[in-house]
């Protein structure tokens, strides 16, 4: 059962050039939007953002290149640990953490979390251990995960319909209060976590739009569509995916759609 959702916002980059990222701005604001779920099994994270060691050792953790592209905010306490500590919680509390993909900026915070069993889909560890091409050396960091304990790599073997999805076989863990949903495109094993709430459903997107603008059409996003393709493993993928996410915007009122990285978006949650 889940009890309370807390938005947390677990990193700020201001790279420049806002239109490729959907703002008509010229430096960007793309922030790492995380989940705090208060369930009848402890606390469970979706996604962890940026890392205190991120924030500590950029350069070493992330590279030279995405600390000066990235424009990093310096701010130790956008770390999801520094924010589950102002909500009265402990660092222990946090018993699961569930991923949408193992980027930098959505795996940082694991190792805050020794203690947390990581839930992620297999495609997505193995991908971000293969790291023989440019993309997959600047997308994944390591550093960041590889000295975790507790992992449980679920297979992305298609299960039960939800909606024009499907939820993965096997993850039983929250008796279908929490399912995870492959939007593969983004990353080889990207997912999606539906979480149920009283009225409906939260749909934490991960990647797979970036802007909100991309789910009512009628907005001209050639660059933000150009931006996507270049960090997409299956550019094909990731659009039908995009496509069954904006019907479902369009058609289901029920859910509620977020993604990781859109500042608008959270700012109808933010009580920080």
């Amino acid at each position: 059962m889940i009890y309370n959702i807390h938005h947390l916002h677990c990193g700020t980059m201001c790279p420049v050039c806002g239109p490729l990222f959907g703002q008509n701005r010229f430096t960007a604001k793309v922030i790492c939007h995380c989940l705090l779920l208060e369930t009848d099994q402890g606390l469970v994270l979706v996604d962890t953002g940026l890392g205190v060691q991120d924030y500590l050792h950029t350069k070493t953790r992330l590279g030279s290149f995405i600390a000066r592209a990235g424009r990093i905010e310096n701010n130790l306490e956008l770390s999801a640990v520094a924010q589950i500590q102002r909500l009265g919680f402990q660092p222990k509390d946090v018993k699961h953490i569930l991923l949408s993909h193992l980027d930098f900026d959505h795996a940082g915070g694991i190792s805050d979390f020794p203690q947390a069993t990581v839930h992620v889909l297999s495609s997505e560890y193995n991908a971000a251990r293969n790291l023989k091409s440019f993309k997959s050396k600047a997308r994944y960091k390591p550093q960041q995960f590889q000295q975790h304990r507790y992992w449980n790599f679920v297979e992305p073997l298609q299960g039960e319909s939800w909606h024009n999805l499907h939820c993965v076989q096997g993850f039983q863990l929250f008796n279908d209060d929490i399912l995870l949903i492959p939007l593969a495109g983004h990353t080889h094993g990207h997912c999606g976590i539906a979480i149920r709430k009283r009225d409906g459903w939260l749909f934490f997107c991960g990647d797979a739009y970036y802007s909100h603008l991309e789910l009512a059409g009628g907005h001209s996003l050639k660059t933000l569509n150009q931006l996507e393709r270049l960090f997409a493993v299956d550019n094909q993928q990731r659009i039908a995916n995009l496509e069954k996410i904006k019907h479902l915007a369009q058609t289901e009122p029920a859910i509620e759609l977020i993604c990781a990285h859109d500042p608008i978006e959270f700012s109808r949650y933010s009580t920080l």
